[in-house]
């Protein structure tokens, strides 16, 4: 349940106590009952949310600065990609991987975006020290290893001629 929710819940609770306390407080000192039920809710509605809006203000959660930063350069990036700007994504996700380097996303990002198999594969090995057995982590090692693999014999192959 969102704070939001919490805190009308609280207020209107307030105001429910308010209205059904007050008319017996106006009533015992002889007073109208009615002009009591609106003054008890209205102070009981009032009271709560004075009360309530700065724990409000204090609990409230807010991301820290660094952690919305990375999440609007990761976003940046999948936007780039999207867009076919493969450089200006690769800016932003190497800025994010940079700041975190446990964001596993941001590594296999760059390894999408290599221009060889092997600069590829260095980003790959990057989100395996994170967690190898992420399966993206995984499924990026699957397609990728043929490939190093395929470029090392060859390597190999022309050293021997």
């Amino acid at each position: 349940m969102g704070t939001e929710v919490i805190i009308g819940l609280w207020a209107g609770s307030g105001a429910l106590i308010g209205a059904l306390i007050t008319p017996l407080v106006y009533w015992a000192k002889g007073r109208k009952p009615a002009s009591g039920f609106f003054a008890g809710v209205l102070a009981g509605g009032l009271g709560n949310l004075l009360f309530l809006l700065p724990l409000w203000a204090l609990l409230r959660r807010r991301l820290p600065d660094t952690l919305r930063e990375q999440l609007t350069a990761y976003n940046m990036g999948i936007g780039a990609v999207l867009g076919g700007r493969y450089e200006e994504a690769r800016w932003y996700f190497m800025k994010v991987a940079t700041a975190n380097p446990q964001h596993i996303g941001a590594w296999l990002n760059l390894a999408y975006l290599a221009t060889t198999p092997l600069e590829a594969w260095s980003y790959v090995e990057r989100a395996r020290a994170v967690n190898p057995a992420h399966p993206q982590v995984q499924q990026a090692v699957a397609i990728l290893w043929s490939q190093v693999q395929s470029h090392y014999a060859a390597q190999a192959a022309s050293q021997n001629r």
